[in-house]
């Protein structure tokens, strides 16, 4: 192994090499390291011969020398001497920093949550103060599928679900992460049949995947994509395209209707 050799391998393990221009006081006598093989001249395809390079014994030695041709000729010398036993810092490698993406703030929003036995799990987008008959609808639409009389249990969600005055708005990116993790929890812990969507922002935050179609799949479980109630009562022209669906989706429940 040359000098070179042994030069790129403590760099590659992050070892500085530190070699002196002169004489060290006490030093030992210094000898010639091993270099790689000369490069051959061009000219003659013969190879440059290398030069011998002691080492000046002080520093007074490289500061006196006389500025002539002779004193060129030895710095150029040591030159080539430490240009090929000095090894440099090793290059840190940059890291790429990920940027992350711009947050996008949700406005505060409520989700209402019906569960009818082993059925049904649905979630509706709720707009507050808008006063409309939204448990009567609901009501309605469960009657007409003859899961009335199915136990029923409901909750009410809010968003953020802790108001933080002083700290940064919640985003996107945490509600989603919220509200599909509780929908999967709950349904690991009472699995349903039957998962109904209902209005924007049950869609977009409670869904453990992504919405391809008005009828989807997940795990076993049927998910709709539904308008809200508030929808519903707001455009009532909306009530005969999601009889459609319900009939599409739940056929046997549908069929004397």
């Amino acid at each position: 192994m040359n000098e070179l050799q042994r030069a790129e391998y403590l760099s590659v393990l992050g070892i500085a090499s530190y070699v002196p221009r002169f004489v060290l006081p006490l030093a030992p006598e210094p000898r010639q390291a091993k270099l790689p093989p000369a490069e051959p001249d061009t000219a003659t395809d013969q190879p440059l011969p290398l030069a011998s390079n002691p080492l000046p014994q002080s520093a007074a030695q490289i500061i006196d020398a006389p500025a002539t041709k002779e004193r060129d000729t030895v710095a150029a010398e040591i030159n080539a001497l430490t240009s090929s036993t000095n090894v440099q810092a090793p290059v840190k490698p940059t890291i790429a920093i990920p940027v992350a993406a711009p947050s996008q703030q949700v406005k505060p929003f409520v989700l209402n949550c019906w569960r009818l036995g082993e059925t049904l799990l649905a979630v509706d987008s709720h707009e507050p103060g808008a006063a409309l008959p939204l448990e009567s609808l609901f009501g309605n639409i469960v009657r007409a599928l003859n899961w009335h009389e199915l136990p029923r249990q409901q909750e009410r969600l809010h968003w953020p679900m802790a108001e933080n005055r002083f700290g940064p708005a919640a985003d996107a990116s945490e509600a989603r992460d919220t509200f599909s993790s509780w929908l999967e929890a709950s349904c690991s812990r009472y699995p349903v049949r039957s998962i109904w969507l209902m209005g924007q922002e049950a869609q977009e935050f409670c869904t453990p995947q992504p919405l391809e179609s008005d009828i989807n799949h997940w795990d076993g479980i049927r998910i709709l994509s539904i308008p809200s109630l508030s929808q519903l009562l707001q455009q009532p022209q909306r009530k005969r395209e999601l009889w459609q669906l319900l009939r599409k989706a739940y056929p046997a429940e549908t069929r004397a209707q």
